[in-house]
């Protein structure tokens, strides 16, 4: 299986421990759900970007991999790392389930995708 990571950080303080951490954390997620045996992909952004910029390089970088089914799931420790506008993250999460890809947080597992999916039926995104 192949997991990709994505990771944006904000350059603050800490923000190359944060990064580590945070990329840890969603490594380990990843094995509990998927196993050991996996290829680990990162996607990594570090920057005051704009939550909707999505000229993000790793961001790019991850979405080519989903477009050219390079992946079949992708971690985030949180949904804000890709984007805080929920319409924004509506249509990224629609894409990336069109190519029947998983994305997982590291904080919930696999919950944020059932909460996901349910966004999309309801406001009829699907």
């Amino acid at each position: 299986m192949r997991i990709g990571i994505y990771n944006h950080q904000h350059l603050r303080g800490g923000y190359v421990k944060g990064m580590i951490a945070d990329g840890m954390k969603c490594m380990n997620r990843a094995k509990g759900i998927y196993g050991e045996d996996n290829e680990f992909v990162n996607y990594t952004d570090l920057g005051d970007y704009p939550s909707d910029n999505l000229e993000r390089p790793g961001f790019k970088r991850m979405m080519t991999d989903v477009a050219a089914d390079n992946l079949d799931v992708i971690v985030v420790i949180t949904l804000d790392k890709i984007t805080t506008d929920i319409d924004l993250l509506l249509e990224i999460y629609k894409t990336i389930r069109q190519h029947n890809i998983e994305l997982i947080t590291a904080n919930d597992g696999k919950k944020a995708m059932e909460i996901l999916d349910k966004a999309l039926i309801k406001w009829g995104k699907n």
